[in-house]
This record gives C-alpha cells, structure tokens and sequence, in this order.
C-alpha cells in the first residue's frame, strides 16, 4: 500500500529516476515528469564512488551493477609530458570493501541510467515522457504544475531534479547567475580498438599540468576509454555540458603531451566530442521553499575535478526517500530533514572540487602530483542508508 503524499519529480535523469526508486522503496508512488519524449543518456563516463555504491547497493542493484563494472583496482597520477608516475593508490575490491563497505566503479553513464530506468519502470507506471514544464505554482494545499502539451496537474511536493539549467529553480529560488570558471572541459569515448597502444594501468590516470589537465579511464570491460581534458581559457560555449566540439580543437591543445593522451584524443570519433565550458554557481542557503525543493545539480551543480557529481545526486534521492518515510503525510517536516541532512554536505563537495581542480592545474608540481582523490577520502565514507536524518 502506498503512502498518502503525491510527490511529483521534475527530471528524468540519473537523480531523478533513483529518487523515485527509492521513494518506491518506502512505500510511495512518486510521478516523474520529463521534457524528453525519449529517455536516454548520452555516452560518457561517471564515477560510482563508494557513497554512491552503498545508495544502489541499498536499493537492490549490486549483482547488477557488478555484471556492468568490476571495482577500480587503482588510481594513479602520470606526468603529463612523459607518463613517469607521479602518485600511484592501489585499492582493489577487498581493499574498498574493508576500508568503505562498497567498492568504486568506473561506468558508462548510458548503462547506469538504463538500469535506473528499467528497475524504475519494472514497479510503475508514473513515467510521464513530453511533460515540459511551463508553469509552477503553489499555495497552502497543493502545487499546480502546467506543460507545454496542455496538461495540468496537481502535487503535495514537488521536487526539481530537472539538472544544471534548473527552471523550477530559477523560477522559485532566488539564485545568482553562473560565473565561467575560467576553465573548458572537452569529454570523448573512445573505441579501445582505435587506440590499442594505450596503456590502462593505472585504471584511472590524471595528467595534470600548469592549466591543463586529461584524465582517462576505461569502461565497458575496457572495451571503450573514457577521457575528460581541461584548459584554462576564455570561455568558448555556454553551461552545457553536451555542445558537439571538433576533435582537432582538443587535439591543437594536447598535441605535445605524453603519447598516450594525443592517440586518445586522435582516437575520438567525430561524433563523440563534447564541449563543456566549466561554470560555478553560489552554494544555495536552502533548497526548500514551500512545498517545492532541489536534487542534485538542480541543487548543488558542481565541477568534475572529483567526480561527485553524480554521487551527490544519488545520495540526495536515498535521503530525500528516508525522509518521507519517518514524517509519513508530513510534507513539511520531511523536506525540512532532507534539507538539514544534505544542504552542508553538498555545499561543502561544491567547494572542494572548485579548490581541487585548482589544485590539479596548480603552477606547483606538488600539489599537480597528489593522488586524483587527495582530500576526497573521508567523504567516500559517508553512507546514506544510516547517516542521521
């Protein structure tokens, strides 16, 4: 039997999708809406981190997660103009398990998303596809919601996970605009057959340079390489994160750097180059306004340099659902201990990575040659099926 709230999420992205999971968990119905008419995601990677793990372990996805991406046996920093190793951290499955309780998983986004999805839309029906938003309101009773396909309907608690160019929130918050970083970050997929001389150990490699930085990684069983590199430069496109780019404008940025990151790059179909101009936004004070809140990058969008972007997402959603279900039909109060639970924390990782990827193209060698994920230990501690709320 599900419980009395009507709660509606707005996005059906990767937070979206495991928040209505996890609500599903608890005994509550909730309705996604989504602009797209078709759902899927684009090809990229995404760090499934411990914290992350523990969320979907919880939810009951770990063989299946297992069958996708073993755990990333190691990690390691290489010099960006001849591969001499730099920091080195082995840490296979045994190791993350007695040191986090979950391992950490290198993954294509597509196949993260498509086991969200499938397990979502196994148990519900409340999948609504051409809902884009246009109007949101509420009052003391209810929300209204409105779309562009005319239809209107009606929730007790809405909560936006519609990403980094959020509408709910700069319609309801009161926000300030996105200030470039000073960074672009170009993203590829690479067949592994196109660059077979590559070496894949270690299994996540950064090489970091005086601004500029390319880390890569395999996924899909080290059938395709994931990379991301950065530059310090003016900004050459707008927020998104998916603006196609050629691969000679990448290439012309790299073309002296240790061989493997040119044949990476050289590897890269023209179709599997995106451009993201890396912008910041102000940690918000509360997430909460009436019977509407914030998940994930609609909430706290944060920069690569440690990967948590995703995780933050995964884990606002588990919270989000254990929250509802200790205030039953008190919607108030549960988005209050969402809120309170989570506001810091996201605001705390939505700074550290600002200062880590400064650190990472740092005029220091030393802090250029830390481990990828100095300072990011404690953090992957955290465990969002029995943190306090």
């Amino acid at each position: 039997m599900t419980k009395g709230l009507k709660i509606g999420l707005i996005g059906g992205g990767i937070g979206g999708i495991t928040a209505a999971i996890a609500l599903q968990k608890y005994g509550l119905n909730p309705i996604v809406y989504e602009q797209a008419a078709k759902l899927g995601e684009v090809g990229a990677g995404i760090t499934i981190g411990p914290n992350a793990n523990h969320v979907l372990n919880g939810l009951g996805l770990e063989s299946k997660l297992e069958a996708l991406a073993s755990a990333s046996p190691n990690v390691g920093t290489l010099h960006y103009k001849t591969g001499e190793r730099l920091s080195y951290v082995s840490r296979g499955k045994q190791e993350y398990l007695k040191r986090y309780g979950a391992v950490s998983r290198l993954m294509h986004r597509a196949d993260v998303y498509s086991l969200l999805l499938d397990t979502y839309k196994s148990n519900s029906e409340n999948l609504k596809l051409s809902h884009e938003l246009t109007t949101i309101k509420q009052n003391s009773e209810t929300v209204t919601l409105k779309f562009s396909n005319g239809i209107t309907d009606q929730c007790d608690v809405v909560i936006a996970c519609d990403g980094i160019k959020s509408g709910v929130r700069d319609r309801i918050f009161v926000t300030e605009p996105p200030k470039f970083t000073g960074f672009v970050a170009w993203r590829g997929l690479v067949d592994r057959n196109l660059a077979p001389q590559v070496t894949l150990d270690p299994h996540f490699a950064a090489f970091p340079a005086e601004n500029k930085l390319f880390g890569r990684y395999p996924v899909r069983h080290n059938t395709l390489i994931n990379y991301v590199a950065v530059a310090r430069k003016p900004s050459l496109s707008s927020e998104s994160w998916s603006q196609r780019a050629e691969v000679s404008e990448v290439l012309s940025e790299f073309e002296d750097w240790y061989e493997d990151v040119v044949n990476i790059i050289r590897a890269t179909p023209k179709d599997k180059c995106l451009r993201w101009a890396l912008h910041s936004r102000q940690p918000m004070k509360s997430w909460v306004n009436g019977r509407i809140s914030l998940l994930g990058d609609a909430a706290h969008p944060m920069t690569p340099f440690y990967g948590m972007g995703a995780g933050m997402a995964i884990e606002d959603a588990l919270i989000l659902a254990r929250c509802f279900n200790e205030v039953g039909t008190d919607w108030e109060a549960g988005l209050n201990r969402y809120e309170t639970a989570r506001l810091s924390r996201a605001n705390k990782m939505h700074i550290d990575s600002l200062e880590r990827g400064e650190a990472f193209m740092s005029p220091d060698p030393k802090k250029r040659g830390q481990a990828p994920s100095a300072g990011l230990d404690d953090q992957l501690l955290y465990n969002a099926n029995i943190v306090s709320i």
